[in-house]
């Protein structure tokens, strides 16, 4: 093998904008952590980040348009510049789907390389040599390409190595880290003409660690092991480039990507591929369904750049900042964005309109987010999700332009068959879409309900989602166990600032008894007149008077629980049940204090316990468990002792719900302990934790608490000279525990 020092094997990642937004609000130790990975990988690769860009919304880009091709582009590439604060050399394509033009804007906007599959490759030329074809995925995926693009522009392309990426997603080399390495290693070309090589894959991110577990451990171990090696070195995608400028031309195959058989078929049509879960399953409805939102665009389109010259300069240049605005949601954002694109200056009015159109625009890339086609069904929550944000763009549009587009738009669905249940399209949107959109009114409605079914106090000013909720009005009632609110309140979006103020009155009857009317505001008698009625009587104990009432002021739209929300609504619903629960639990823990002896002498006679009372044990015992594992501190001598007497009734084999809630309790230990890690306290109760897991046989994951474990014992160490010793033997004592391995 020639020159094997020159070799490289590959260590770049992606990750799509709507997950890293997720992790930022979600998992912020995991955002940082991918932010931090790239700032390393500059320090470590001369100067090139590991991390690649994405189009922002994973839309099968040969089938969009060139307007909508380049905002995904621009989009793609701003989202990566404010969180990684550097521009992106390379932007990876949905699915890989690729066509020349999108190659042309990729390049227009300074991105340097992309990676596709290489089945996609057509044929290559040599530096004064002839075209060769490479059809079949042959081509030689160790070498950057060039493509001389139509319009004068180039770009680089690499082309993964199959056959090791679907050893990685289908064949189990996750599990072997070393195998992993040496499979790998043996994908550099011996007989290769060029002394530089580049061995890489291209592989789902949830491959490592989701569908294989500890994958994520076998590619540390894997790049580990590489890392060692005197004759390969580990690089990413820019350095390479850097050193190694392609020489080899490439022509691809267009309209084609890594996961469709049929080019890009299978975001259109029935073409036969399908995840394999449902082999008999057809895919008859993506053509519908795409026939539907494109049915969307193609009315909107028009009717925007009729109105927006009202307002904007041009409304696509405005869409292209408009990320902007999606990634810095305030005022002085929306100001500025407004600065640099309107005509003239706007009133509030026009304000809303322009971002009214905005939104829609939004919408109109949303609507073709590629997974809605993607698996079998368009029932999936996934093609829901599509339709989801298709009926936003319906409701932006009626608003805006004034003209009915939701009939159409379900006559079109109608052609959509489902396999599961022989519904059309039509009936999932309007059970799974239509019956949960939100509006100004349901918003208010929520608030209302809320506003009596929760006892936290009122502020005049709050938020639901990405609604402000201002209080006008506020009065509150009560009769025993039954209240009754009256108020009015200004809705305002905080996306498109639109407002609306509305009246309400909520009857609360206790537990799931809810009546609620909602009606826009007319004027201050009418309201004053409302509340008056309603409280003399409700005052006089006259409850179906108020409930005539209701119905009388509110024309018969009164509205229950279910018209929640639907977090908020398995929120009450949850201290509903939590509350009967509490109830149970009082009942079971008195049965079992009062029969605990007469059971153990049942038992010592060798005679039956009565289930009942077994399950009145296990009941209580459970709970107390429970309780001790949500309590700060937690007193693991009566841990130990309620789980004895489990043992004692043969009650653990029946509480499968045990490993998953002690998994959790240990994983918040850890997190505990990484953030304050001269916690004695903190790691004696993590030894203790995983003691009793050993100690009753509890199969639960360890790789978090290994993890905090591990880093402790090498990056840190306590600065109180005190505390050195008793620390240490701590962290040696969780060492053995957790079987981790210095060195």
């Amino acid at each position: 093998m020639r020159a094997v020092v020159n070799n490289y094997s590959r260590m770049s990642f992606n990750f799509g904008p709507t997950l890293l937004a997720w992790l930022e609000r979600h998992q912020p130790a995991t955002y940082h952590a991918i932010l931090d990975g790239d700032r390393m990988s500059q320090e470590r690769f001369s100067g090139h980040g590991s991390a690649i860009a994405q189009i922002y919304n994973h839309i099968i880009m040969p089938l969009a348009s060139t307007r909508d091709k380049e905002t995904e582009i621009i989009w793609g590439i701003k989202d990566f510049v404010h969180r990684f604060h550097r521009y992106p050399e390379g932007m990876w394509l949905a699915e890989t789907a690729v066509d020349y033009e999108t190659l042309e804007l990729l390049s227009k906007h300074g991105i340097r390389f992309t990676i596709l599959s290489p089945d996609q490759a057509w044929r290559v030329k040599e530096p004064n040599g002839q075209w060769v074809s490479v059809e079949g995925g042959t081509i030689d995926t160790t070498q950057p390409y060039r493509i001389d693009l139509p319009n004068g522009q180039t770009i680089s392309v690499f082309f993964y190595h199959a056959a090791l990426s679907r050893a990685v997603a289908f064949e189990g080399l996750l599990n072997d880290g070393r195998y992993f390495a040496e499979r790998l290693i043996a994908g550099f070309k011996p007989d290769s003409s060029s002394s530089n090589q580049l061995v890489h894959i291209a592989t789902d991110g949830e491959s490592y660690g989701h569908h294989h577990r500890f994958g994520e451990m076998a590619l540390a171990y894997a790049l580990d092991v590489i890392d060692h090696r005197t004759d390969v070195r580990l690089t990413n995608y820019g350095e390479y480039l850097s050193f190694n400028v392609p020489t080899r031309k490439v022509e691809i195959f267009e309209n084609t990507s890594w996961s469709c058989a049929h080019g890009i078929e299978r975001w259109r049509s029935d073409c036969g591929c399908q995840t394999g879960l449902h082999p008999t399953w057809n895919q008859k409805w993506r053509t519908p369904l795409r026939q539907a939102v494109d049915y969307i665009r193609d009315t909107v389109t028009p009717l925007i750049e009729a109105l927006a010259p009202r307002w904007l300069k041009d409304p696509w240049i405005a869409r292209n900042d408009y990320i902007e605005v999606i990634l810095h949601r305030h005022h002085d954002t929306i100001k500025q964005f407004l600065v640099n694109h309107q005509i003239h200056a706007l009133d509030l009015e026009d304000t809303i309109h322009v971002l009214q159109l905005m939104e829609l625009s939004r919408h109109l890339l949303l609507m073709y987010t590629s997974c809605g086609w993607f698996f079998d069904d368009i029932g999936g929550l996934e093609a829901i999700q599509v339709m989801k944000y298709a009926a936003r763009a319906i409701q932006l549009a009626e608003r805006l332009f004034d003209v009915p587009m939701e009939s159409s738009f379900l006559r079109l669905l109608e052609q959509a068959r489902s396999n599961q249940d022989s519904q059309d399209g039509r009936q999932i949107f309007v059970t799974a879409v239509k019956d949960r959109m939100v509006n100004l009114s349901r918003v208010a409605l929520h608030y209302s309900m809320m506003h009596i079914l929760t006892q936290a106090e009122r502020e005049k000013t709050s938020s639901i989602y990405c609604y402000d909720v201002h209080v006008e009005d506020d009065a509150l009632w009560r009769s025993g166990t039954v209240k009754m609110a009256v108020g009015q309140v200004q809705i305002v979006s905080q996306i498109t600032l639109d407002r609306a103020t509305f009246n309400y009155g909520v009857l609360h009857l206790g537990d799931h008894n809810v009546i609620a009317g909602v009606r826009g505001y007319r004027g201050p008698e009418l309201y004053q007149n409302m509340r008056q009625q309603l409280a003399q009587s409700f005052q006089a104990a006259e409850f179906p008077e108020v409930i005539r009432l209701l119905d009388q002021f509110f024309q018969g739209q009164t509205n229950s629980l279910r018209h929640l929300f639907r977090d908020e609504q398995e929120r009450v619903m949850d201290q509903l049940v939590e509350n009967a629960l509490q109830e149970a639990l009082t009942y079971n823990r008195h049965i079992y204090e009062h029969s605990a002896s007469l059971m153990r002498f049942l038992k010592d006679m060798g005679q039956p316990i009565p289930p009942i009372l077994r399950d009145a044990a296990g009941i209580s015992i459970r709970e107390q468990v429970h309780q001790q594992l949500i309590t700060d501190p937690v007193d693991f001598a009566e841990i130990r002792r309620l789980l004895s007497e489990a043992r004692e009734w043969d009650l653990l084999r029946d509480w499968s719900d045990l490993p998953y809630e002690y998994e959790l309790f240990i994983k918040k230990l850890s997190r505990e302990l990484a953030q304050d890690p001269t916690d004695l306290v903190r790691l004696q109760f993590l030894i203790e934790a995983v003691q009793i897991a050993k100690q009753e046989s509890l199969h639960i994951n360890l790789e978090e608490a290994q993890l905090v474990v591990f880093r402790l014992t090498v990056q840190w160490s306590p600065e109180h000279r005190g505390t050195q010793r008793q620390w240490e033997q701590y962290i040696n004592q969780l060492d053995e525990l957790l079987a981790i391995r210095r060195g």
